[in-house]
């Protein structure tokens, strides 16, 4: 294995250097797997480090047809191997048939979805950096073929730190592949886009900017038109679900900040409605996204602590430093020595160039 491990991370190296874009990143992670960890379906998925929820998918066609009813049993219900326990475990990566005891069966997702659509197992893996999920990766094999082991878990999780600091680090670069046919990237709409959801997710009714917003949100996955965009479906899904806590819905999470082509972010949240019939409805907005979104993003990328988080936090709602220490309960030279690391880990001398680099340079 150990060969292996050093071959395979010799080659993600490589990849690196060639600077690419997150979404061609995760194409060519699953190129490198699937010579050392056989497999015949895949998902390599983008994640909100804040909310856990996908910012975009790498799948194949045949993952594709049952990937909106595998979003749904992973916000809706217990299961093997959900990537939010994985998240917590000290081993980020399991085989379905290993973790069910060589019983697949038992697990309601194999039973509905995996095993209807030809699958007998599933390896899962969840990426994080800097302690913040940035991705979640599923391999899938047919029943004719022997499951996962342990060795091949334990290979894909010895790697997964490699490929987390790179697609971390390419979040926040700006590169991105065009999305017209002009190699440039489509121009985001001024205004907020609006649109409703049925509970199945069916479009019900939209305003005039909202077919833009898809329409960039769909370019960035490289999807058909008539598909919705995997972030909406993530957010929505989340909408819908029960908050562990008290049963109500969790919309508080139902957010996500999305990167698309040309080094921007976009801001996407539902909303649950219930209609005077009684009938559930979703309402989605998608918006360029705000600096208290981009916030994260940058937080994690430069390895700001949480009270730096909050310093910045301050300074992008335009508080002078002693408006910002007496919010923070701190004195301003303790404000200003918090300024300092953040403006050495950001490679920013001043508060303007500050706020530049976490909004204006993405808007």
């Amino acid at each position: 294995m150990d060969h292996t491990l050093n071959r395979l991370s010799g080659k993600l190296q490589r990849m690196a250097e060639k600077n690419l874009s997150p979404r061609a990143y995760r194409s060519a992670c699953l190129s490198l797997l699937g010579g050392a960890v056989p497999h015949d379906g895949a998902c390599f998925t983008g994640v909100d480090g804040d909310t856990g929820l996908s910012t975009g998918s790498v799948t194949d066609s045949v993952v594709e047809a049952i990937h909106p009813r595998l979003f749904d049993y992973e916000y809706r219900g217990e299961d093997y191997n959900r990537y939010d326990d994985l998240a917590a475990s000290p081993l980020p990566a399991a085989g379905l048939v290993l973790a069910s005891d060589g019983q697949p069966e038992r697990s309601a997702r194999y039973r509905d979805i995996l095993s209807p659509a030809g699958f007998g197992d599933e390896l899962r893996a969840v990426l994080t950096a800097r302690g913040r999920r940035c991705g979640h990766l599923s391999l899938l094999r047919r029943p004719d073929r022997p499951p996962f082991t342990e060795d091949e878990v334990r290979l894909v999780a010895a790697l997964l730190p490699q490929m987390a600091a790179y697609l971390r680090q390419a979040a926040f670069s700006g590169e991105n592949e065009p999305e017209n046919a002009a190699g440039q990237p489509l121009p985001l709409p001024h205004e907020s886009g609006v649109f409703v959801l049925s509970d199945r997710l069916r479009l019900l009714a939209a305003s005039a900017s909202a077919e833009g917003w898809l329409a960039v949100l769909r370019g960035a996955e490289q999807i058909e038109p008539d598909v919705m965009p995997r972030p909406v479906r993530a957010v929505c899904t989340r909408a819908l679900s029960p908050s562990p806590q008290d049963g109500s819905a969790a919309d508080p999470a139902a957010r996500v900040c999305v990167p698309v082509p040309g080094g921007r972010y976009v801001g996407i949240r539902a909303s649950r409605m219930e209609t005077a019939d009684g009938d559930t409805q979703i309402a989605v907005t998608v918006e360029r996204a705000r600096p208290a979104d981009i916030l994260p993003v940058l937080a994690e990328t430069f390895g700001l602590t949480e009270r730096e988080r909050e310093v910045v936090d301050r300074v992008v709602q335009g508080l002078s430093g002693k408006e910002a220490a007496l919010a923070l309960h701190m004195s301003e030279y303790t404000l200003q020595d918090h300024l300092k690391s953040v403006f050495r880990k950001t490679g920013t001398k001043s508060r303007r160039e500050l706020v530049w680099q976490l909004y204006s340079r993405f808007n």
